[in-house]
C-alpha cells in the first residue's frame, strides 16, 4: 500500500497548490457556465479554492490510512474515505454552484 500512499500524498499536494492559487484571487483557469455569468469571479474562486483543501486534506489522511492498516483492512478503509471526500466534495460543489448562479 506504499505505492497507493505515496499517490494520494502526490495528488494531495498538487491540489493544495490549486487551491492556494484560487485562494489568492487566480480565477484564470477556471471557466465554465457559472463563471461566466457571475459577478463575483474572485469570491467564486475562493469558494472553489476551499473545496480543494477540503479534498486535498481528505487524499492526504486517505494516504495515511493506506500506510497506517495492513492487508484488506487498509484498502476497505481507504476506499471508505475517498468515498466520503468524494460525496461531500460533489455536495459542496452543488451548493456553490447553486449559489452562485444567477
Amino acid at each position: 500500500m506504499i505505492g497507493f500512499s505515496i499517490m494520494m500524498w502526490f495528488v494531495s499536494f498538487v491540489m493544495l497548490m490549486v487551491a492556494i492559487s484560487l485562494l489568492r484571487g487566480n480565477t484564470s483557469a477556471i471557466h465554465g457556465k457559472v463563471f461566466e455569468v457571475t459577478e463575483d469571479k474572485v469570491g467564486y474562486g475562493k469558494q472553489l479554492g476551499k473545496m480543494c483543501v477540503f479534498i486535498s486534506v481528505g487524499l492526504c489522511i486517505c494516504g495515511v490510512v493506506a500506510l497506517l492498516l495492513k492487508g484488506n483492512k487498509a484498502i476497505a478503509c481507504s476506499l471508505i474515505m475517498l468515498l466520503v471526500v468524494f460525496v461531500i466534495s460533489v455536495i459542496w460543489c452543488f451548493l456553490i454552484q447553486k449559489g452562485y448562479r444567477n
